[in-house]
């Protein structure tokens, strides 16, 4: 049983190798290297550690000495490495030595402000989880998790930041196929009783790595069909205790091959992930990300409505109040007002250049008279990103959201970025998106560009929506 394990975590976790893919022009991440990957070893499943990371790998301790298992497999073990103030990595060292054994470790996760810890670990007895407990100069107090089995594997532990919440993996006899993802809450300092997340998280193939963010999604892989091949990295959250549908993450989170391990900081907006993408030894690295997407929420105003509504004033010497000379108003979009009044009330349909004229003519040969005043006036929309969607949606049903009728002719090489306010961020001009629950919902859309100077800028809007229920 323990090759078969180890196996399975250098399978799913380290190998096959590929090509890196190229980032879109609109890519709403970064991803890069981390420069202490090695090129014949596996690094993976880094996790952000007082000033650095702890990660996987089997590389050897020193140039003199090669640690192995029975079956002559390199052990895994956990590191630390220190990020320096000048955004340098340092050179990674054994994170513990109470913590690495003859035994494989990890992966590892960390709660309760890092006091707590608990990590993978194959014994003779368990290939299960353990829990340690930082005493202020190392670990201790290393216990097996209360629900490890021998007749099933259990691992890859992630701790909500307050560990409270543990999410793991195994393939223990009730599932859905190959592992699952479960989950179990600390009651009065004892884990409840591990419940599947169920069939929107867990398929018949194997779900990997699960990471809870402080913003309530819940990360993972799996080799599930429809992916871009290999491992994929997915995303959930949890309303009213259902999981939505996981979604795929985009290029270049997710390449061709495989992609796992999802970190990442309280903002969502950085962290890890490990792949096999461009290393032709076919072994595992480590790459931050950063999410591109801007940040215009704070800045952003009410949509103000286009209605093309204007008020005209002219004034003039002549009385109509004792001649036969009336007023006509021509407002260059076929549209003629006459009348005794100089102000007056005109609507446009669109916006456009009209030539506005004000004429007077006399009613008893129906000529014209003369010709008041003539001006080119201008009709434009409101300066904003304008967000075009219906008022009121249904939960589930998919929603159109568009961009086109944004007028923003300062800002040049314009692109479009989306929030629902519902966890869902989105790109693009035009897209489609379906609310998990009812109420009310703020959706917000940024446009980023270049102003008159060159400098970046970025311009947002919002406006509300109400999603029902469906109407039984």
């Amino acid at each position: 049983m323990t090759k078969n394990w180890i196996k399975r975590i250098l399978i799913l976790s380290a190998f096959v190798g590929g090509v890196f893919a190229p980032a879109l022009a609109q890519s709403l991440y970064t991803v890069s290297p981390l420069p202490f990957n090695t090129r014949e070893y596996d690094e993976f499943a880094a996790v952000p550690y007082n000033d650095g990371v702890v990660f996987c790998s089997n590389r050897a301790p020193s140039l003199f000495i090669s640690r192995v298992d029975s079956a002559n497999h390199s052990l895994l073990d956990l590191y630390f490495v220190r990020k320096k103030a000048n955004q340098k990595w340092g050179t990674p060292e054994s994170f513990s030595n109470v913590i690495n054994t003859q035994y494989h470790e990890g992966p590892a996760t960390f709660g309760n402000n890092g006091k707590t810890m608990m990590f993978s670990q194959n014994t003779p007895d368990f290939e299960g989880i353990f829990t340690a407990v930082s005493n202020g100069n190392g670990w201790g107090q290393i216990t097996p998790f209360i629900y490890n089995t021998p007749n099933a594997m259990t691992g890859h532990p992630n701790l909500s930041a307050d560990g409270k919440r543990l999410f793991f993996i195994s393939n223990r006899k009730g599932g859905f196929g190959g592992f699952d993802i479960y989950g179990c809450n600390l009651v009065r300092n004892r884990w409840s009783t591990p419940k599947n997340l169920g069939p929107e998280i867990n398929s018949a193939v194997d779900e990997l790595y699960p990471f809870y963010c402080s913003n309530g999604r819940l990360y993972f892989a799996s080799n599930r069909k429809n992916g871009m091949g290999g491992l994929d990295i997915y995303y959930s959250r949890e309303v009213n205790g259902k999981w939505t549908r996981p979604i795929l993450l985009p290029a270049p989170i997710n390449s061709p091959e495989d992609d796992f391990a999802y970190t990442a900081d309280t903002t969502d907006r950085q962290g890890y992930i490990s792949s096999t993408r461009n290393n032709r030894n076919r072994v595992s690295d480590i790459f931050e990300f950063r999410m591109n997407f801007p940040v215009f929420v704070n800045k952003a105003k009410l949509q103000e409505k286009n209605t093309y509504t204007y008020e005209f004033f002219e004034q003039s010497t002549i009385n109509t109040d004792t001649t036969s000379f009336l007023y006509e108003w021509d407002f260059g979009d076929k549209t003629k007002i006459r009348g005794k009044s100089l102000e007056v009330e005109h609507t446009f349909a669109k916006p456009g250049d009209y030539l506005v004229q004000l004429n007077v003519i006399d009613t008893l040969t129906g000529q014209l008279y003369k010709n008041q005043a003539a001006n080119l006036f201008p009709v434009r929309d409101v300066e904003q990103p304008f967000i075009t969607c219906r008022d009121t949606v249904i939960v589930g049903q998919p929603v159109l959201f568009d961009a086109s009728k944004t007028y923003l002719p300062e800002v040049q090489s314009q692109e479009y970025y989306w929030d629902f306010s519902d966890g869902e961020l989105g790109q693009g001009k035009s897209l489609s998106h379906s609310f998990a629950e009812p109420g009310l919902y703020r959706i917000y859309l940024g446009v980023t560009g270049q102003d008159a100077t060159q400098q970046k800028t970025v311009v947002a809007s919002y406006r509300d929506i109400w999603v029902i229920k469906p109407l039984k």
